[in-house]
């Protein structure tokens, strides 16, 4: 038997799948299984995977049909003979020490779960962003060389670790013995398994490297598209709940749970067109119709238009700080360049010197020369909390610049 099962979800990735395969079979950590689930491919995936069996025995392949990533994790969870389940999707890949830096300390700390820290790359594998301070670990808050669990962070538990699957060591019995798997949605099925296994963990351990690369927004991949599906957010925040109640941790947990709830109706809805947030809106409500007033909050419009910031603006000259997914949306949308806007300030070094719509993007600390009038918030987090953290840290190293309201102070408040 192995000591580490890696779990791959396959679908149509042909461009990726062999750097992925290959970030797997030249690891450090050679005591492992590697169990690719196909999930009903049509291209050349699965020709590749057999080609890869047949040269490695610790190749097994299962055949799925077509029922997304989550219903195929479930099924390589239940072939796998290992103590611990790592999970990786097929255009991502892993640094070659992933698995023994992860194991080490699984031991080590004897963890159900340990966690390590990504970094984006695009479609040709340039690294686009590096060393996110809020994801996918809250760095200011998650112990680093000590394990924790959720007694440790009632009310902010659920903002400490991004909810997503591949970047996490689980131990195969803290799966079972909770009866922990993925709900069968297109989308978001990873924010229930993760919070579920996070919420049911006696030790937690951090592991601060970037050991994956995470191939972020390819072509055809399901984030091109899940705005269409931004509803099954709400059913696996349903699934979650109904877990927590049934293990009897949802009155510990409530207030993270609502927070976390709230987030992610944020981002989901973010991506929406016009169209497909009256429909989310309408379904939510049908789903939780005693419920959906406590979320309302987050059920926001997209009010921020660039007519509004322009107006939020007035006549002084800015920077915002935070190239974010919902700014760079935005921007994309102006013809013409706004001249009261200066730059974008954003830590994320790789996009430094690069632009966001039709603005240069600058490090932090060129708000001291540059000098602009005033600065407005525009980072764009699933977590609440960051943003007086954030105004604190401005305030105390740029005293002299004034920091105008978050344009999403509307949203959060």
């Amino acid at each position: 038997m192995s000591r580490v099962s890696v779990i791959i979800p396959v679908y149509n990735v042909e461009k990726y799948l062999r750097e992925c395969l290959d970030s797997v079979v030249n690891q450090t950590f050679s005591d492992i299984e590697i169990i690719c689930v196909d999930d009903g491919s049509d291209d050349n995936s699965l020709k590749i995977l057999e080609e890869y069996r047949n040269k490695d025995s610790r190749f097994k392949i299962i055949k799925g049909s077509h029922q997304g990533a989550g219903t195929a994790r479930n099924l390589g969870i239940k072939s796998a003979k290992s103590d611990y389940i790592l999970f990786l999707d097929s255009d991502d890949y892993f640094e070659p020490v992933l698995i023994e830096e992860l194991y080490i300390r699984a031991e080590k700390h004897n963890a159900d779960l340990v966690v390590c820290s990504y970094r984006k790359v695009d479609n040709e594998g340039n690294i686009t962003e590096s060393r996110n301070p809020n994801s996918p670990v809250r760095l200011d808050k998650t112990p680093l060389e000590k394990s924790f669990n959720r007694h440790d962070f009632k009310e902010d538990f659920f903002e400490l670790l991004t909810p997503v699957p591949w970047n996490k060591l689980y131990r195969k019995s803290l799966l079972e013995n909770n009866g922990i798997e993925f709900p069968p949605l297109r989308i978001c099925e990873d924010v229930a398994f993760v919070y579920e296994s996070i919420a049911c963990a006696d030790r937690i351990t951090v592991c601060d490297k970037e050991l994956i690369n995470y191939r972020y927004n390819r072509p055809q991949s399901m984030a091109d598209y899940r705005s269409k599906y931004a509803i099954d957010i709400v059913h696996s925040c349903i699934a979650l709940k109904k877990f927590l109640q049934n293990a009897g941790l949802y009155d510990e947990l409530q207030t993270t749970f609502i927070k976390a709830f709230k987030n992610h109706i944020r981002w989901e809805i973010a991506q929406c067109s016009d169209s497909e947030y009256n429909s989310f809106l309408t379904e939510f409500k049908s789903l939780m119709p005693d419920e959906w007033v406590l979320y309302e909050s987050a059920l926001r419009k997209d009010y921020i238009t660039l007519d509004y910031i322009k107006d939020f603006i007035g006549d002084k000259k800015i920077m915002f700080w935070g190239a974010s997914f919902f700014l760079q949306k935005l921007l994309a949308k102006e013809k013409n360049k706004n001249s009261n806007i200066i730059g974008i300030v954003d830590k994320n070094v790789s996009s430094w010197g690069k632009t966001c719509g039709n603005y240069k993007i600058f490090p932090p600390e060129s708000l001291k020369t540059i000098k602009p009038d005033g600065v407005v918030m525009s980072v764009w987090s699933n977590y609440e909390s960051v943003y007086p953290e954030l105004k604190k840290e401005f305030s105390e190293k740029y005293p002299d610049i004034e920091l105008m309201p978050n344009i999403f102070e509307k949203e959060i408040h």
